[in-house]
């Protein structure tokens, strides 16, 4: 029976090995803003309430350095003259502490012993268990933030950021209370108020999505006739498509495409992805629908449908951010 549960518990874990090792390419699109239907490239950042962790210099740097295909999103101005829009904001930097208690034993400090054997050798019976100090700690930084039309003081967008850490530490030689050592609070929460930055920016300006999306790495006898050389080369190009060797391996596709006579939707597929990764989107969805009315696999139908659905949706959003960019 053991040797049954050793087979399963085995077994499992291949599939699961498998499933990690999966061969993947990373795709990246442009998204617009969170709001719809502006053109905002001049922009003016006020001095935040309670801002002791520079959220407002973070945000007002952020801005700054945005680039997309190496042109600045936009232009952030020393006063209000002149500016498109203007953001504002207040925060809320806290840290709250408890502190509870861990116990350990403590091999260098015996309690009692006992001897033993003609010679009363000593043993330890008992050890003395120490009583360790510990905090834990927890770091929060809400950011309320608002981008206000210029003219107007319209209300172009509006949220309420938040972020947190717990940390959890135990003092083993030397304890001193919370008040008398602030426990880096200001460099936690500046690290935070980082987070938020980010944050805000891919709101308020077209930014990049990323995914891991899987290539399919063998071709499938039960849909088509190939040799072991075809198998082979697939294989390889498969190998030149992880190390991003675009180019390469869709020349190899496409004459693999040729022999199969436009029949195998895993070269098909794959010459998908790879268009998709050079963001021609069009192309790519092309390729998808092609694909998808010659596979039979239900597990690469997902693959494709999802690829269909993803360069559709990323198209649209494309144009969107672009008609947002200066």
């Amino acid at each position: 029976m053991g040797n049954i549960y050793k087979s399963i518990l085995f077994l499992l874990f291949l599939v699961l090995l498998s499933a990690c090792s999966s061969k993947k390419l990373t795709v990246k699109s442009l998204h617009p803003s969170k709001i719809p239907n502006e053109k905002i490239y001049s922009l003016y950042v006020e001095d935040f309430v309670n801002d002791d962790i520079y959220q407002s210099l973070k945000i007002q740097s952020k801005l700054a350095n945005k680039t997309i295909q190496g042109k600045k999103v936009f232009r952030v101005l020393n006063d209000y003259q002149n500016v498109d829009a203007i953001v504002q904001g207040s925060l809320n930097s806290t840290l709250n502490y408890s502190i509870y208690y861990e116990e350990e034993i403590d091999y260098r400090r015996c309690r009692y012993y006992r001897h033993e054997g003609k010679k009363r050798t000593k043993k330890c019976m008992k050890y003395y268990v120490r009583v360790i100090p510990c905090e834990n700690r927890e770091y929060a930084v809400q950011t309320n933030l608002k981008l206000l039309r210029r003219n107007t003081n319209e209300i172009l967008f509006a949220k309420t950021y938040n972020k947190s850490q717990n940390i959890q530490e135990c003092f083993r030689y030397h304890y001193y209370p919370y008040h008398t050592i602030p426990r880096d609070k200001r460099e936690v929460n500046t690290r935070l108020a980082a987070l938020i930055a980010d944050e805000f920016l891919d709101d308020v300006s077209p930014h990049y999505e990323y995914w891991d999306i899987s290539i399919i790495e063998e071709l499938n006898e039960n849909s088509l006739v190939f040799t072991d050389e075809q198998s082979n080369r697939f294989e390889k190009i498969v190998k030149l498509m992880e190390k991003r060797n675009l180019d390469l391996s869709l020349d190899a596709l496409n004459k693999l495409d040729q022999e199969f006579e436009n029949k195998s939707y895993e070269v098909i597929y794959n010459m998908a992805l790879i268009y998709e990764v050079k963001a021609n989107l069009f192309k790519a969805n092309e390729l998808y629908n092609k694909a998808k009315y010659l596979v039979k696999d239900l597990d690469h139908l997902s693959l494709i449908n999802n690829g269909i659905l993803r360069t559709k949706t990323n198209l649209e959003e494309k144009i969107k951010a672009k008609s947002q960019l200066p």
